[in-house]
């Protein structure tokens, strides 16, 4: 038993190690020439670019939904919902994605690399919150607490050093520190759910949300090909924000089925 345990971090420690040499060995990881043109930039209501920017308003939903369910979480039974040592993480969670509604709106409404920074900020606390509770909730619960603090300080930093980068313009932005905290949770979420027995009920309600992650990246790359298979009705992008937000859905339909069940 104990050598199977073992056996699980080293596999996991030794991913990330991969990850981690693969990320640098395609270091500097630099922005496309052509990242700030979307397919569809059309204005409406006085709104610049309005598809993008409306397609966030799903963001902010689920993000005060979520934390409303947290609240309503009573004392007696926070551990049948959550667990307790990293509380923080489910609030972070849903807090980053109302924070990455406003930032993605303002990207999309004045498209740069200080609105693209604020845009990305979000987006880390929201990755690496589920990432920390997901270890937490499989693994070991101080795995998770004692990781939240320095791995969230980390994905900061390194959205902080592009931007730096950008505004020097020494040299080309190198994106590889972000590049990590986008990749290292996709690629040790399924692992972790594959090797460990949850605790309480979410398996596949984490695995929808990361299936629709993967999905809404698809629709990322494929923007103006969506936008000409819709007949210009709806652009990739745009159906990578609805896909997202769709990604946060699933676990706040998981804490609230938790709920449900106290």
């Amino acid at each position: 038993m104990q050598r199977t345990e073992k056996f699980k971090a080293v596999l996991l420690i030794t991913t990330a190690l991969i990850l981690l040499v693969l990320v640098l060995s395609q270091s500097p990881i630099t922005q496309p020439a052509d990242y700030y043109q979307y397919a569809d930039t059309r204005a409406a209501f006085g709104v610049a670019n309005f598809a993008n920017v409306i397609t966030n308003l799903p963001f902010a939903l689920i993000g005060f939904l979520g934390v409303r369910l947290l609240s309503q979480i009573s004392r007696q039974h926070v551990d049948r919902v959550i667990e307790p040592e990293v509380s923080p993480a489910y609030f972070l969670f849903f807090q980053g994605l109302i924070a990455a509604a406003l930032g993605s709106a303002y990207y999309h409404l004045s498209p740069a690399p200080f609105s693209l920074m604020l845009d990305r900020l979000p987006i880390c606390l929201v990755f690496l919150s589920l990432y920390c509770l997901v270890l937490s909730e499989y693994i070991q619960p101080s795995l998770g607490q004692k990781l939240l603090f320095p791995l969230n300080v980390y994905g900061l930093l390194a959205v902080i050093y592009w931007y730096v980068q950008t505004s020097t313009g020494d040299r080309p932005a190198d994106l590889s520190a972000y590049v990590l905290v986008q990749l290292l949770p996709v690629l040790h979420l399924p692992l972790i759910l594959l090797l460990y027995d949850e605790k309480r009920p979410g398996g596949r309600y984490y695995l929808a949300a990361l299936m629709s992650y993967g999905l809404a990246k698809l629709a990322e790359y494929q923007d103006n090909e969506v936008f000409a298979l819709t007949g210009g009705w709806i652009s990739g992008h745009s159906v990578k924000h609805l896909l997202a937000a769709l990604s946060g859905w699933w676990i706040y339909l998981l804490l609230k089925k938790r709920l449900s069940q106290q």
